[in-house]
């Protein structure tokens, strides 16, 4: 779970492949990912394989852990795809089972690997 500057609570619902936003009364304001596109394999943008981890950026930037598709996805508060980062393997920059991911002040993401046991720093583009 994650807590946007907002009071949203973002909700990592791992096998359910989705990622849910409450408001601060509870209530669902919305989700994206799963149940329709549950355990889905690939690169397509906003849909998951286990949802592992959640995190809220400073910039209200939702950053999300796909563990089995090896990658983190980035969204908008409002559940926009914005981008993914991250490949299969074993190299750098290639992730196998990214497990939880979070952003530093200076907008690096920090990204925990399982299967290679390791953190890989990723730096944003300017």
């Amino acid at each position: 779970m994650a807590l946007g500057a907002d009071g949203t609570l973002y909700v990592a619902d791992g096998y359910n492949d989705r990622i849910q936003a409450f408001g601060a009364d509870g209530r669902l304001l919305r989700k994206w990912g799963g149940p329709f596109a549950m355990d889905i394999f690939g690169p397509f943008n906003g849909w998951f394989a286990v949802t592992t981890n959640v995190t809220v950026s400073p910039d209200g930037s939702v950053f999300v852990a796909d563990f089995y598709n090896d990658r983190v996805q980035k969204f908008s508060p409002d559940g926009t795809f914005l981008t993914a980062f991250g490949k299969t393997g074993g190299g750098p920059g290639q992730f196998r089972h990214a497990i939880a991911a979070a952003e530093a002040d200076d907008g690096s993401v920090f990204v925990a690997d399982f299967r290679n046991n390791r953190i890989e720093k990723w730096r944003p583009r300017r």
